[in-house]
């Protein structure tokens, strides 16, 4: 089993134990929807509800071997570092473009991710994601306009108009829909 394979197993279970809701979110997430590119990001979305479990994520994410910087409940993101493989994990409290609700929660995926059964963004939800940063780039747009094109991955447009319009995206989506 390769180093990642054991990161992502590991950091699953992690959250599993600990009842966090989470799902990969980026290059990780693309390939199930859209083009496979390399990447060594890894990049988690999880939800939690308020500084106080903020921190205790912290606690025992030290109790368990990981390294934590940048952990702040203040910032979108912070950096778990598995000291045991020595692959960071991104993790994100505050993604772009994602909603911590019921819906978003019910439409993520359980995907196979290195032999870890895993929760994943809906495609939808990637989408949009990708379109709402700040920083968005040709590559954010290129991912996006990959899932697009793919026959097999079905699409609700409505839950996606709905979401990409109240992050100001769905004109943008459009666009790189009809290219």
């Amino acid at each position: 089993m390769s180093g990642l394979a054991r990161t992502l197993g590991r950091f699953v279970a992690f959250l599993d134990r600990h009842g966090v809701d989470y799902m990969f979110i980026g290059g990780h997430a693309l390939p199930f929807y859209g083009r496979i590119r390399a990447t060594l990001d890894i990049d988690v979305a999880v939800n939690i509800s308020g500084e106080e479990d903020f921190d205790e994520l912290l606690r025992q994410a030290a109790h368990e071997g990981y390294d934590v910087a940048f952990g702040s409940f203040g910032n979108p993101m912070c950096v778990f570092m598995d000291k045991t493989s020595g692959y960071e994990i991104e993790v994100w409290t505050r993604p772009d473009g994602i909603e911590w609700d019921r819906e978003t929660l019910d439409r993520r995926r359980k995907r196979d991710m290195a032999g870890t059964e895993a929760w994943v963004v809906s495609p939808e939800d990637f989408m949009v994601s990708k379109l709402a940063r700040p920083d968005r780039g040709t590559g954010d747009e290129q991912d996006v306009k990959s899932v697009l094109e793919r026959d097999d991955v079905d699409l609700d447009w409505g839950y996606l108009e709905r979401r990409a319009g109240r992050h100001d995206v769905w004109s943008i989506l459009q666009m790189i829909r009809e290219r």
